[in-house]
């Protein structure tokens, strides 16, 4: 071995030991909570509407009764009667005012033609984040994803106690409930959007055009 190899060698030791030694010193240090660090009010409901309505939801309330009622009202504004919804819908779907429901329950190689051209879906939310005004929905087999892209109006129900603080609270909750990470966890803020072509804001270019959020 010669004078340059030993000192690349001796280098490249100096400098694993000093990664370690750092790695070490780290793992010493106090854990810091993320979610004490963020600027957000009491009220989680409260602030959850308020960025929600800034990012361009539809912000409705609802009891669990009255749950269909305010889904059809909804509906109904749009005059849509096409509906997708998911296998694991908690509502009574006989009260759903829709002349095609269909159950997003196949593979979308099977349902393409029913996905696209539904009107509406309705979609349950995990979460609700009030430090960001976004809902947290999980994708599943009983749930996928192109329930909340596909129809030109998503309508997402989310439970008042399941609003939490903030991104990194909404994630841990999902950690604790599965053992192995749904295959896409999706934090939905409002109807899509883009301002690509000439600076000007087009809503419905790469998922729902409408959103409405009904929190009960």
């Amino acid at each position: 071995m010669n004078r340059l190899e030993e000192i690349s060698n001796k280098s490249k030791k100096e400098i694993l030991e000093k990664i370690k030694n750092a790695h070490l010193e780290a793992s010493k240090l106090p854990s810091i909570d993320p979610i004490e660090h963020i600027k957000t009010t009491q009220d989680k409901l409260q602030e959850l509407k308020e960025k929600m309505s800034a990012n361009k939801y539809i912000v409705e309330e609802s009891t669990k009764d009255e749950l269909e009622d305010k889904i059809n009202q909804i509906v109904a504004n749009y005059g849509y009667s096409k509906m997708i919804y998911p296998n694991n819908l908690d509502i009574n779907l006989e009260k759903i005012h829709a002349e095609q429901k269909i159950c997003f329950n196949q593979k979308i190689e099977d349902l393409r033609s029913e996905v696209f051209h539904s009107e509406f879906s309705i979609i349950n939310a995990r979460l609700g984040v009030s430090s960001h005004g976004v809902a947290l929905v999980l994708s599943s087999k009983e749930q996928p994803r192109m329930l909340s892209l596909a129809p030109m109006l998503c309508i997402v129900l989310l439970k008042k106690e399941n609003i939490v603080k903030s991104l990194s609270e909404a994630l841990n909750t999902v950690k604790k409930e599965h053992e192995i990470l749904p295959s896409n966890i999706l934090f939905i803020a409002g109807p899509s959007r883009t301002a690509d072509i000439e600076l000007i804001t087009v809503f419905g270019v790469h998922g729902s055009q409408q959103v409405h959020i009904i929190l009960y």
